[in-house]
């Protein structure tokens, strides 16, 4: 039995669920379906900051609760589309966090990226720039894009995207 870390940004907007959570929790349920243990995390600043603010800090920006990552067979990064079509900065700041020399002592560990969002960018370009910069090369990665809430045929995507990498996930 496999274990799963999905990690993806706080919403900006907490009155509904973001499209981040919607993936999140369908791929929360096919992994449980496949009997795989899952961890899901908010990705939050320690510091309350706007996300202007969080940008200027990227560098530097600091996360709550971060696990120690060589306890997870596979980790899916999320991201919602932000500003420029870049991927949000605590995402940015969760990868960076990732020690240096991870490629090697992580080899164990495989990486998928998705995001979400009304128009595809650079934002998968980006986290797996910085995931290169640790010796780290995503398995697969997929953008969702919508103007709109995601319904049943949009989280059916989802499920084909699971397909798709878990047949690469399991070699």
């Amino acid at each position: 039995m496999g274990k799963v870390l999905i990690a993806y940004p706080l919403a900006l907007e907490k009155k509904k669920p973001s499209n981040e959570d919607k993936v999140a929790l369908e791929l929360e349920k096919l992994f449980s379906s496949k009997s795989f243990l899952v961890k899901k995390i908010i990705l939050e600043p320690k510091k309350k900051l706007a996300v202007k603010e969080q940008f200027k800090k990227e560098k530097s920006l600091e996360l709550k609760k971060v696990p120690v990552l060589s306890s997870f067979d596979l980790v899916v990064l999320g991201t919602p589309i932000v500003g420029s079509l870049t991927s949000s900065p605590l995402v940015n700041a969760f990868i960076r966090s990732i020690p240096k020399k991870a490629g090697a002592s992580v080899q164990k560990q495989k990486f998928v990226l998705f995001s979400t969002g009304v128009l595809h960018g650079f934002e998968l370009k980006k986290m797996q720039s910085l995931l290169s910069m640790k010796g780290i090369k995503p398995i697969d990665s997929k953008s969702f894009t919508s103007m709109f809430d995601f319904d049943e045929k949009k989280l059916f995507e989802v499920k084909q995207f699971f397909e798709r990498f878990m047949d690469r996930a399991l070699v």
